[in-house]
């Protein structure tokens, strides 16, 4: 009888364990995917750099030091790990149409195909790491942000339009205008830029900030810049883009702000800062 028992709870237990691991849940889960040669397992994800929904809502892109994560942002589920860099991926970004992500790392601005989660495009030109990236409303344009410069990128052939240089020290945000005709850049120089997107010409060089600018982005109007900053002031300024007038500057943060986003309708802006906080603003008063 004990020979039996045995027998069938051995044989239950090699039915759960081939069942479990051929659960396509459990696939989905798993962080194995384009594992190096000669390596046998992945522990964990790696850490995460900066993350990014699509237009739609329906994916999430996150940049990591294996790659770039996508999810489905209504299941969390895993729908690809797409790896290329050699480097931690830095920064992260949807095309207006959802196609394609664009990314930044040490190595070069690449361009992915998010349906087959394939390359579409190495840009290279960056001498250091690219800290940001963003695409223009229109999606045609991609600036890159990094310690040598920012520079505009053509979507569709992949060649460089125009480097922009103007900062002292390292840019770390970038953002387009809702008409795609300004461009706002935020640097470890303490200060905003906006430039022409165009001509590439420097409008206006915002300061006010007393440390580095970490995170920039505009009002869904266009007329107003958030800047977030860190290390010494950690504090939002809201600026006048059309004269580059500082409008007002929002304190609580006790620590460095990473991260600016206004609300569709622009009347509440949020900030995230390494106090662990995020913070809800009214943007009028």
């Amino acid at each position: 009888m004990k020979t039996i028992s045995l027998f069938l709870l051995l044989t239950f237990f090699c039915l759960t364990t081939l069942l479990f691991f051929n659960d396509p849940t459990f696939a989905q889960d798993s962080p194995q995917w384009h594992l190096p040669d000669g390596a046998r397992a992945r522990l964990g994800k790696g850490s995460i750099s900066e993350i990014a929904y699509s237009p739609d809502g329906s994916r999430l892109a996150v940049g990591s030091s294996m790659g770039i994560w996508v999810y489905d942002a209504n299941t969390g589920a895993e729908v690809a790990l797409i790896g290329g860099h050699t480097s931690i991926v830095e920064s992260v970004a949807f095309s207006p149409d959802g196609t394609t992500i664009a990314t930044g790392s040490w190595d070069a601005v690449r361009l992915w195909d998010v349906a087959t989660a394939t390359l579409i495009n190495t840009l290279t030109g960056h001498d250091g790491i690219v800290n940001s990236v963003a695409f223009s409303p229109d999606g045609t344009t991609i600036v890159s942000g990094s310690w040598d410069a920012v520079r505009l990128w053509d979507v569709a052939t992949g060649t460089l339009i125009n480097t922009l240089t103007g900062h002292t020290s390292t840019v770390l945000s970038v953002a387009f205008s809702p008409d795609g005709n300004t461009l706002a850049s935020g640097s470890q120089d303490d200060t905003v830029v906006l430039w022409d997107v165009a001509t590439g010409t420097l409008i206006n060089t915002l300061t006010g900030h007393t440390s580095t600018v970490l995170s920039v982005a505009f009002s869904p109007d266009g007329n107003t810049l958030a800047s977030g900053g860190g290390w010494s002031d950690n504090a939002v300024v809201l600026w006048d883009v059309a004269t580059g007038t500082l409008i007002n500057t929002l304190t609580g943060h006790t620590s460095t702000v990473l991260s600016v986003a206004f609300s569709p309708d622009g009347t509440t802006l949020a900030s995230g800062s390494y106090d662990d906080t995020v913070r809800l603003w009214d943007v009028a008063t």
